[in-house]
């Protein structure tokens, strides 16, 4: 490595976020980053629930079954750069307009292979609607790449309400394009509409917005270490999201787009707790825990606060999508679609972990251990993958019983433990933060099922019973977890909402 690649230039250095206002920041933060993941959620489900009664199962089958193409190209279209202006203590506004140009040149990459690929993804599935689906959504690549680089700018500064504004109202033009597809007769095409529209109004917000300097690409100033440091993330993404979505690619190769829609709508909905929890302190953990890596008591500190926050709000909801999960098929996706109820329980063995297991992935990337991120990607890949092969003979209820209990159960303690070793964190300490969450679950989950067999019992309809086990399971959770853990729910929890309101 040259001396101008060990020592970047310090004019037009961009600035990172001084230690002593993390916590200043973070906590303005919250309430951007809160009102993006919920808002983008909520839209997701609602555009979902109608488009779901607008489309058929097929509709949604033939997306996903290029869904899992795409996604995988996705990785390599940020190639880990975003993470690395992000986590970066020095940087300067070449190193970030050589990393755009990057990110732009591999979309177009990509969107090339989508194309020449695309009849070899249509033979594979044996759907020859997919040579068209494949081509239109590599787009999204270019798209993707350009905003990569100025959506990580603002993460870096920590300027969430920029980062909120850009997002939400992106969703908000995918949707509204989406559902006027959709009524208009277009079938599948309404979602692929949607996810090309979001893209070209996330490019428009965002490069604005960053305030990015572009300019003509230079050598020897620095690039190659933060490329470097991508790679890797991005390699490890890659190989995340091939044993994630291995599932899908198999059950739509060997069981058809009909039963790879149902098992994509419980994916779905087996995602929304983890998303709504972990997504609102994604953002806000990583660059503030690399701003803290070298303060050992304050990363610690604040490391499981966070985690004993989305453990407290994200495991209930998504223990509660699984408690509920015959009603709440119904009530979101219409009475046709109840073959996703055993498939949704099944996956929410994962669901209940998956916001704790996220949580990993901002400590290996803080820390700047992209290499062990990397392993530890390898050995659980390759044990979800032989799982997801010796399932395939049972359909796709085979198949999700076998994501849920190796993501669930076999992989989440062992990944848990390496994080923490990685970050010289106390792995014990950080469970015992965690004990009362387990209780309360425990508490709500007993008083749901008793709820449910009276309700039974009662013969009330289905939705009186969803409504009253919300009700119940709210109740009891809320309680216990109040009885237990009630200094850090009134110092963390009421606190920031009072503050805020």
């Amino acid at each position: 490595m040259s001396n101008n690649e060990a020592n970047p230039p310090s004019e037009d250095n961009i600035a990172s976020v001084n230690s002593n206002d993390v916590g200043n920041r973070a906590r303005k933060g919250v309430k951007w980053t809160a009102l993006q993941i919920i808002a983008r959620n909520l839209l997701s489900l609602g555009t979902t629930a109608v488009l779901a009664r607008l489309l058929s199962p097929s509709d949604f089958g033939l997306v996903g079954m290029v869904a899992t193409l795409t996604a995988l190209l996705m990785v390599f279209s940020d190639m880990g750069l975003s993470w690395a202006t992000i986590q970066r203590k020095q940087l300067n506004k070449i190193q970030v307009s050589n990393l755009f140009w990057i990110n732009f040149g591999v979309g177009v990459f990509l969107w090339l292979i989508c194309i020449l690929g695309s009849p070899a993804v249509a033979n594979f599935y044996n759907q020859q609607e997919l040579v068209a689906i494949t081509a239109a959504l590599g787009a999204g690549f270019v798209l993707s790449g350009i905003a990569a680089q100025p959506m990580a700018l603002l993460n870096r500064t920590m300027n969430y309400k920029a980062a909120a504004q850009v997002e939400v109202f992106a969703i908000v033009i995918g949707a509204i394009f989406a559902l006027v597809a959709a009524f208009s007769g277009l079938g599948y095409w309404a979602l692929v509409v949607q996810s090309l529209s979001t893209g070209i109004a996330r490019v428009l917000l965002a490069l604005p917005m960053s305030k990015i300097q572009i300019s003509k690409p230079r050598r020897g100033v620095g690039t190659l270490s933060l490329v470097t440091f991508g790679g890797m993330l991005a390699i490890n993404g890659l190989l995340i999201y091939i044993a994630r979505n291995l599932d899908s690619v198999l059950i739509g190769k060997y069981w058809g787009a009909e039963e790879l829609g149902f098992y994509n709508r419980a994916y779905f909905l087996m995602l929304l707790p983890s998303m709504l929890a972990t997504g609102v302190l994604t953002n806000l953990m990583v660059p503030s825990l690399s701003a803290l890596q070298d303060d050992k008591e304050r990363f610690a500190n604040a490391y499981r606060k966070a985690l004993k926050m989305i453990a407290l709000i994200g495991c209930p909801m998504a223990l509660g999508f699984a408690l509920t999960a015959d009603e709440m098929v119904k009530l979101i996706y219409g009475s046709q679609w109840q073959e996703v109820v055993p498939l949704l329980i099944w996956l929410s063995i994962a669901s209940v972990t998956q916001p704790l297991y996220n949580t990993t992935g901002w400590l290996f990337t803080a820390v700047g251990k992209a290499k062990a991120y990397l392993w530890l990607t390898v050995i659980s890949g390759a044990l979800l993958s032989v799982s997801f092969y010796l399932a395939l003979p049972y359909g796709a209820l085979g198949i999700a019983k076998a994501y849920g209990i190796v993501m669930g159960i076999v992989i989440f303690f062992p990944a848990l433990w390496l994080a923490h070793k990685v970050a010289d964190l106390s792995f014990i300490q950080s469970l015992k933060e965690l004990l009362p969450v387990a209780i309360s679950l425990i508490a709500m989950t007993f008083t749901v099922i008793a709820v449910e067999k009276i309700a039974n019992i009662l013969q009330l309809t289905w939705y009186s019973i969803l409504i009253t086990k919300i009700i119940t399971g709210v109740a009891s959770y809320t309680l216990v977890a109040f009885l237990l853990m009630r200094k850090f729910v009134l110092e963390s929890v009421f606190s920031m909402f009072k503050h805020r309101l």
